[in-house]
């Protein structure tokens, strides 16, 4: 049966100044990619809910993200051969973007398969040839929002589908703005103190433009940043082992399967073609503002320490892995954007710990037996002491 479920929502402000609800909802998909978006709703000052979809402040992302079009979107992820930096936008099937997603996908040993060739349902679609190579370019687009396993059963698998936002299940939204810790000192051993003495204050006024940005991780793979005023999308990010994931949603069997399922108003719609559902970022986003030897906008590392808004999102269900992401600069379109500082992934089915930087270099590192003494902690070393 197909179901409208729903998320926790996400209340910003106050709703005696009158703030925003934010809310995640996803629409089950028989055989394909769960639909998702998030609805924002003003809150007016008597606490009323204004849930009228054309009221100004209103906007669903989903339909927002399907006006802009999957070829106008940033979507980035880190590859060492395509660097992200300048447009995070490195997501394509450009030559050099392309050969460097290839081997991601194949990065924890799942295979892109022969999904579109001279035999399959769509054999006459531009583009269709024997072998995979179609169909690591068709897997690219298909993220971006292109309908490459032919939903809609008209055999155009360049057109963009009719629902570009996968599901946002577990992740719960996060709203980030102006750098607002607090520095009023209460005691030394207090992060307040760390804040004061180390001039968060200056960060803080240096940022004061900075947009709103709502975060969410999704099944479609990546972690979404949205305008929080008009819910434009500013970016998406493909964490490099959930991009080692996606091969899995091909299933050569849903080639031409035709079904009918129901969109949430009840209207019957015929399905044809077909994927595997999976999880993609399916944890919850924590940001955090802190003093450290990061990255500078140019990818380079700082030799001392400044202050950052660092983001870290893991995985959730999408496996047992999280990256981490300097999100000071949000905004792609100002000619500056988040930096990527580095993803863990534990390859358990490899038996393997596997380890991105910054640039997207990734090594490999076994697990090792062993044991460790409670006592031996430091912990017990200093209540021994």
């Amino acid at each position: 049966a197909e179901r409208l479920s729903f998320t926790a929502p996400s209340i910003t402000a106050t709703i005696q100044e009158g703030g925003s609800l934010y809310q995640a909802q996803f629409n089950y998909e028989q055989h394909g990619e769960w639909e998702g978006t998030i609805l924002r709703k003003t809150i007016n000052a008597d606490g009323t809910v204004d849930h009228d979809e054309n009221a100004t402040g209103n906007w669903d992302a989903a339909k927002v993200l399907k006006d802009t079009g999957s070829s106008n979107r940033n979507i980035w992820t880190v590859l060492p051969g395509a660097p992200y930096i300048g447009n995070w936008n490195n997501w394509t099937t450009d030559d050099a973007n392309k050969s460097e997603i290839e081997i991601l996908f194949d990065q924890t040993g799942n295979t892109v398969l022969d999904y579109h060739n001279t035999t399959s349902n769509c054999s006459s679609a531009s583009g269709v040839e024997n072998g995979t190579d179609d169909d690591v370019e068709g897997l690219i687009n298909f993220v971006r929002g292109q309908d490459y396993f032919d939903y809609n059963g008209n055999c155009n698998i360049t057109e963009d589908k009719d629902h570009l936002l996968g599901d946002i299940y577990h992740s719960q939204l996060v709203e980030i703005g102006t750098p607002n810790a607090t520095t009023n000192v209460i005691h030394v051993n207090h992060e307040s103190y760390w804040r004061a003495k180390n001039n968060y204050q200056s960060f803080s006024n240096s940022l004061q433009s900075r947009k709103n940005i709502i975060y969410a991780g999704a099944n479609d793979g990546m972690l979404h940043a949205f305008n929080a005023e008009t819910g434009m999308e500013e970016w998406g990010f493909i964490p490099p082992f959930i991009a080692s994931k996606l091969p899995v949603i091909i299933n050569k069997e849903l080639d031409g399967k035709t079904r009918t399922t129901y969109d949430k108003d009840g209207n019957a719609k015929t399905r044809s073609g077909g994927t595997n559902a999976i999880f993609g970022v399916d944890g919850s986003p924590v940001i955090h503002d802190m003093f450290i030897k990061g990255l500078k906008m140019d990818g380079s590392w700082e030799t001392i320490p400044s202050w950052h808004t660092i983001l870290m999102i893991p995985y959730g269900r999408g496996g047992a892995g999280f990256s981490v992401l300097d999100v000071t600069n949000p905004c792609v379109s100002c000619g500056q954007g988040p930096l990527h500082m580095f993803s863990i992934f534990n390859d358990a089915i490899n038996n393997k710990v596997l380890v991105a930087d910054d640039e997207g270099n990734i090594t490999e590192h076994s697990y090792v037996r062993g044991g460790i003494n409670i006592r031996k902690s430091e912990e017990a070393l200093q209540a021994t002491k």
